[in-house]
C-alpha cells in the first residue's frame, strides 16, 4: 500500500463518519485521475443519472470541463466511488463502495497483487477467461462484462459522419493508406518505440501516419513526436476513432493492440526483451494475431503483406476476441450498469 495512505487514513476516516452522521455523504461519484479515466467510463455514464465527478489534477479538470461536466477537486467522501484504476488508497474507509473497471482491454502485462484488486467491492474485467485467470492469482472481485471503452465502435456512435471530422482532422489524404503507430511505456521494458520513431519521416511520404503513446512515455520521445513533420501525433486520450480511420498498426505489447484487434485489422509488432510483467499468454497472443518483426529493416515489407490481404489472420484475431471481450455487442457499458444496481441501489432513483 502506498505509504502517504497511513498518514492520511484516520483523518479521512474521521471526516467520513462525521459527515455520514451529520447525513452529508454524497451518494456516489467517479474518480478520475487522467483524461483517459472518464473515456473508459463515459458509455456508462450515459445509462447513469449525473454523478458528481471528482479529479485529482488540473489537467484531468481542464479535461472534464471541455467535456461539458462539472467537477469536484479531490479529497471528497462518498459512500461509492466508481474508478477506472487501482486508486481504492484514496478512499481509505471500508464502508465506502468501491467499484472498479480497467482502463485498458484485458491484462496485456501481468496482474499487480490481488489485494489491489479486492480493495474493490467489484472489479470489472473484459472476459471470463480473465476472471479464471484472476481467481487463480486469489483475486475474488472480478466480474466479466466487456470492455465499454469499446462499446462506441461497434453501436454507431462513431458513425461514418463523425469519423469523417477525425479523418480531416488528422489531415488524412485519401490516396494512402493509414498506418497507426502506438508503444507502451518506454521505461516498462516492453516499448518498441526507438524501433521505429527515426523510421517515420520517410514512411509518411507512402502512408498517412498516426501515432499514440502511453501517457506516461518520456518527454524526450513526445517532444519528438510533436515536432515531427507530416505526422499526426494524438495528443489528447481519444484514440478510439484514430483506430477505426486506420488500416494498419505497428505496436509492441500494449492493450491498445486487444482495441485494434476487435475491429479485425491487421496488425504488426516488434518482438522486444520483455519487462518484469511481460506474459507468456500475451506473447503467444501476439505471435497469432501479427505479423511479428525484430527490426524497422523488417517493416516495410510487413505493412505491405497486411495491406495486401488484410484477412489473413482474421480468424486468429475473432479467436483472440472471443478470450479478451466474450462479445463485441456494444452492449459493455449496460452490463455494467446492471451490475452496478445491485451494489448501488441509489443509481436506481
Amino acid at each position: 500500500m502506498i505509504l502517504s495512505y497511513y498518514f492520511f487514513k484516520y483523518p479521512y476516516r474521521f471526516i467520513w463518519h462525521l459527515l455520514r452522521a451529520l447525513k452529508k455523504n454524497p451518494e456516489v461519484m467517479i474518480y478520475c485521475t487522467d483524461p483517459i479515466d472518464y473515456l473508459v467510463l463515459e458509455p456508462v455514464l450515459k445509462y447513469l443519472p449525473s454523478i458528481p465527478i471528482i479529479v485529482k489534477n488540473r489537467k484531468t479538470a481542464e479535461f472534464i470541463k471541455e467535456k461539458g461536466k462539472d467537477y469536484k477537486r479531490y479529497p471528497s467522501f462518498p459512500k461509492a466511488v466508481i474508478m477506472s484504476r487501482h486508486a481504492t488508497h484514496k478512499f481509505p474507509e471500508d464502508k465506502v463502495i468501491k467499484i472498479g473497471f480497467r482502463h485498458g482491454a484485458y491484462h496485456f502485462k501481468a496482474f499487480s497483487k490481488a489485494q489491489y484488486y479486492n480493495a474493490f467491492d467489484i472489479y470489472f474485467v473484459t472476459s471470463q477467461k480473465e476472471v479464471k485467470l484472476a481467481e487463480e492469482m486469489g483475486i475474488t472481485s472480478t466480474e466479466a462484462i466487456g470492455f465499454p471503452k469499446l462499446d462506441p465502435a461497434f453501436n454507431n456512435t462513431y458513425c461514418e459522419g463523425r469519423l469523417k471530422s477525425f479523418r480531416k482532422n488528422a489531415n488524412i489524404h485519401q490516396n494512402k493508406k493509414t498506418v497507426i503507430f502506438t508503444a507502451t511505456w518506454d521505461r516498462s521494458g516492453m516499448s518498441a518505440i526507438e524501433k521505429w520513431i527515426d523510421i517515420l519521416p520517410k514512411l509518411r511520404h507512402q502512408y498517412n501516419i498516426l501515432v499514440t503513446v502511453h501517457p506516461w512515455t518520456s518527454r524526450k520521445y513526445v517532444g519528438r513526436l510533436c515536432h515531427l513533420e507530416g505526422i499526426f501525433f494524438i495528443e489528447g486520450p481519444e484514440v478510439l476513432p484514430y483506430l477505426m480511420i486506420s488500416d494498419v498498426m505497428v505496436g509492441d505489447i500494449s492493450s491498445i493492440i486487444a482495441e485494434f484487434c476487435a475491429l479485425d485489422k491487421p496488425i504488426v509488432t516488434f518482438k522486444v526483451d520483455g519487462g518484469k510483467r511481460m506474459l507468456q499468454e500475451i506473447t503467444q497472443l501476439l505471435q497469432d494475431i501479427s505479423i511479428r518483426i525484430e527490426n524497422a529493416g523488417q517493416l516495410d515489407d510487413a505493412i505491405e503483406a497486411c495491406l495486401r490481404n488484410p484477412m489473413e489472420k482474421s480468424h486468429q484475431r475473432q479467436n483472440a476476441n472471443r478470450i479478451m471481450f466474450d462479445r463485441l455487442d456494444g452492449q459493455a457499458a449496460s452490463r455494467a450498469v446492471m451490475k452496478l444496481k445491485e451494489w448501488i441501489p441509489h443509481l436506481c432513483a
